[in-house]
Order: structure tokens, then C-alpha cells, then sequence
């Protein structure tokens, strides 16, 4: 399993990037706002940032394509 970010969901409090051991969460510029960003070849599917996002739905685990 890995996370995304829904984005029209995501609040950029960054309580996510925070808590990833893994640091797969980055910032990243969209127009004029600030959002966040995991990436998927840097995210374990650990969950660690899952407890920590306070808006229900902007954290998804998700199972990657196969190729």
C-alpha cells in the first residue's frame, strides 16, 4: 500500500510531512498556494502519516499500479 494526497481535501498543514519516517512527503508550488506532495517511490506504505492528518479523507492508502 502507499499514500496520496487528495488535494481538494489537503488543508498543507504539513502534520503529514512531519510525521513520515521516510521524509517521502515534499512541498510543492501550485499557482500562488503551497501544497505537499508524497512520492511514491520514496513512500513505504508505513500509515505513520495517517494518525496525524486532521481533515478526514486527504490521506489515502491506495495500491500501485503494477507494471
Amino acid at each position: 500500500m502507499k499514500v496520496k494526497i487528495e488535494q481538494k481535501l489537503c488543508i498543507a498543514c504539513g502534520l503529514c510531512r512531519e510525521a513520515c519516517p521516510e521524509g517521502a512527503v515534499h512541498p510543492m508550488l501550485n499557482n500562488i498556494h503551497h501544497w505537499f506532495e508524497v512520492l511514491e517511490n520514496d513512500c513505504t506504505g508505513c500509515g505513520e502519516c495517517l494518525e496525524y492528518c486532521p481533515e478526514p479523507g486527504a490521506l489515502v492508502e491506495y495500491e500501485p499500479a503494477t507494471a
